[in-house]
């Protein structure tokens, strides 16, 4: 099962894809949402290979959600691989210049199941996919306006 999503935001790429690979950021928020999050990689750099594992909890059960960042090439692409007991997602998250003060994010995310409790997961979000689609709208919103100073949206 495949949603998308684009926003155009009113700033440069180069800002906009910083803010969207600010992992401190994200780890911090992920924190604040009583999500706790380990890197596991061995990475110094910020890149391709940098990996957590996240312990949250979902619909009242304790979830473990492995990340991976499979592909990174700034200021234009971002690809993260997720992966649980019974789901995989792969999100794919690319920065388009539009002007030179105005980008677009395209935030693609890929889910399948491994087994028949997440299949019956991804087909219930089937038939919610018109309710679920404005969630993730919302979700890409909040992903352009991360941490760049000045971030006007304009959604489509």
């Amino acid at each position: 099962m495949k949603f998308s999503s684009h926003e155009d935001i009113e700033a440069p790429a180069q800002a906009v894809f910083a803010a969207l690979s600010d992992h401190e950021q994200f780890q911090r928020v992920m924190q604040q949402r009583g999500a706790a999050m380990q890197r596991v990689d061995d990475c110094p750099e910020v890149g391709q290979g940098m990996a957590w594992e996240i312990d949250l909890k979902f619909r009242g059960r304790a979830r473990k959600l492995r990340c991976l960042v499979t592909e990174m090439q700034g200021p234009e692409r971002l690809c993260l691989s997720n992966e649980s007991d019974g789901l995989t997602a792969d999100v794919a998250i690319s920065v388009l210049t539009l002007a030179p003060q105005c980008s677009q994010v395209l935030v693609s995310v890929e889910m399948k199941p491994k087994n028949l409790s997440a299949r019956l997961l991804l087909q219930s979000m089937r038939f919610a996919k018109r309710f679920i689609r404005p969630k993730i709208q919302v979700s890409a919103s909040r992903l352009g306006q991360a941490d760049v100073s000045s971030v006007s949206l304009n959604s489509r």
